[in-house]
């Protein structure tokens, strides 16, 4: 398999942090996620399980001859830095790291006052 560019959405969870590799089309190639690698509950947002996960990716595009990488990421996380810079260790060729969280403008409406 020979592809040029991939694209890499990272969605972040409060518990979990999904990776999907898709090609232009949209049609997905490889996933992975911190839970897939066996490990549960609050531990699967430390740095060391990420860093694992992070290296299955790396091990995948080595694998796949890709040349160019786009970034998608979703959600919020604290561990949104820790990731990036994970990433840019292991594979030099990002070309573009696209932020597509939604944030609300204004909240919710707030309540009527009660009249006695």
């Amino acid at each position: 398999m020979d592809k040029k560019i991939i694209i890499l959405h990272i969605l972040f969870t409060t518990n979990n942090i999904l990776y999907t590799i898709t090609d232009l089309k949209g049609n997905t190639l490889f996933w992975a996620s911190v839970g897939s690698n066996k490990i549960k509950n609050t531990k699967k947002i430390t740095t060391t399980s990420i860093f694992l996960s992070i290296k299955k990716i790396k091990f995948f595009l080595n694998k796949s001859n890709v040349k160019y990488l786009f970034l998608k990421l979703k959600g919020f996380n604290k561990q949104k830095k820790i990731v990036l810079k994970y990433l840019k260790q292991f594979y030099s060729q990002i070309i573009l790291v696209c932020e597509k969280t939604n944030l609300p403008h204004n909240g919710c409406k707030n309540r009527k006052i009660r009249r006695l």
